[in-house]
């Protein structure tokens, strides 16, 4: 079954290409594009925003795994008659104004981003749209019942033709698979920090700095810092760390903390 997917329209999807586009930025250390492309997701998906609340909902389905049968139906449900309760003009207005923005501001090319949960973002699109015919709504609903009530739902890559897949790989995967796991956490949590208050966030980064400070604590002891110029740099990122519990959360912390956290990996391996 082939359904119409205009992912222009699809809140979700735009979010998604949005964030990979931030990764590449930081990826190529394009500290300008990173600024531009969060202030645009920060703009337009901030919590309260009409998009934000249309990201929930995909969100909702999305990241429910593993659940009971009767669950997932109710689950399922609810967020086709939240969906439904949106004022679509608002919706298609707040699009128009994001979409010209990634063009003029960005390129047309933010949308040919990678997406790797691109068919279950395609799928939950033609649930909630009104124009998906009753019988493939029970179709699509059906497989999406299925991924909802099973722990490990196939990759999305597997559906991905070997020419988008091997474009993919070379342009940016390559690349964003380089970042230590922590770096990824840390930018995912940075990403989407507006959308919750930067709750996530404020809980990953207060973890993280803790786990930096406990390594480097163990690192101090080395033989790395017996000179009096590495022990003083030592000295320097330790009350950086120290000092971020009293700081409001910025690209400028984001960016010291992945830095330091490749510098602790260096240090780890060297």
């Amino acid at each position: 079954m082939r359904l119409k997917h205009n992912k222009k329209r699809n809140t979700a999807f735009l979010f998604e290409a949005l964030t990979r586009e931030y990764v590449k930025a930081v990826v190529k250390k394009n500290s300008a594009r990173q600024t531009l492309v969060r202030k645009i997701m920060k703009q337009h998906f901030s919590k309260g925003s009409t998009l934000n609340e249309e990201l929930a909902i995909y969100r909702e389905v999305l990241e429910s795994k593993n659940l009971d049968k009767e669950t997932a139906k109710v689950l399922l449900s609810e967020a086709k008659n939240r969906y439904g309760s949106l004022q679509k003009q608002e919706v298609f207005s707040s699009q128009n104004k994001l979409i010209k923005e990634i063009n003029y501001t960005l390129s047309s090319e933010v949308f040919s981003n990678f997406v790797p949960n691109y068919k279950n973002l395609a799928t939950i699109y033609n649930i909630f749209n009104d124009k998906t015919s009753i019988k493939e709504k029970m179709l699509l609903e059906g497989k999406m019942l299925e991924s909802l009530t099973v722990s490990n739902s196939e990759d999305d890559k597997k559906h991905i033709d070997n020419l988008t897949y091997r474009t993919f790989v070379e342009s940016f995967n390559k690349k964003y698979s380089e970042l230590p796991e922590n770096q990824k956490q840390l930018l995912t949590n940075y990403i989407a920090s507006f959308s919750d208050n930067s709750l996530s966030l404020k809980v990953y980064l207060n973890d993280q700095v803790s786990e930096l400070r406990i390594k480097l604590e163990d690192l101090g002891t080395s033989a790395i810092f017996e000179s009096e110029d590495l022990k003083t740099k030592y000295d320097g990122i330790m009350s950086k760390l120290n000092s971020y519990k009293n700081q409001e959360i910025d690209d400028t912390m984001i960016m010291e903390v992945l830095k330091i956290q490749g510098l602790v990996q260096e240090l780890e391996n060297a």
